[in-house]
């Protein structure tokens, strides 16, 4: 499948991104191995052309290694009026390779560690796989 891509020069594509840099959760939904949907509520990070999630090895780990295909749908879509879902493609990233000690992320996620009194690193110890989603498709208003 083709990547998507946003052109900043729209106004829609330029919400998107936004939408994308600023929100706090996204929720993700992966298909388990029987053909089941899974879904949970994750933190993400978005790099401009891929949405990066740290995870525990649990069952959306397991998902995306017999099924890459992912949806994902913003949280924050103000009673309804703002509703944005992005189709897309899991790559799963090594062990290690990247980790919630990531500048961007931890920036990002700074208040929701100070009010949990978590750190980072803290959440890489238990967060310890990394996946990469690389759109597809988006899906706005």
């Amino acid at each position: 499948m083709p990547h998507a891509t946003l052109d900043g020069s729209h106004a829609r594509d330029a919400h998107i991104a936004q939408r994308l840099r600023d929100d706090l959760i996204v929720w993700l939904a992966t298909v388990r191995p029987d053909g089941r949907p899974h879904l949970a509520a994750v933190w993400f990070l978005w790099d401009g052309e891929t949405v990066l999630i740290f995870s525990k090895p649990n069952q959306k780990m397991r998902n995306l290694r017999t099924h890459p295909q992912v949806t994902l749908a913003l949280d924050d879509t103000q009673g309804g009026d703002d509703p944005l879902v992005i189709e897309g493609t899991a790559t799963l990233l090594p062990q290690g390779a990247i980790t919630p000690e990531l500048e961007a992320y931890a920036k990002k996620y700074a208040g929701q560690f100070a009010a949990m009194k978590w750190t980072p690193a803290q959440m890489a110890q238990s967060y310890t796989e990394s996946f990469r989603i690389t759109p597809t498709r988006f899906i706005s208003l």
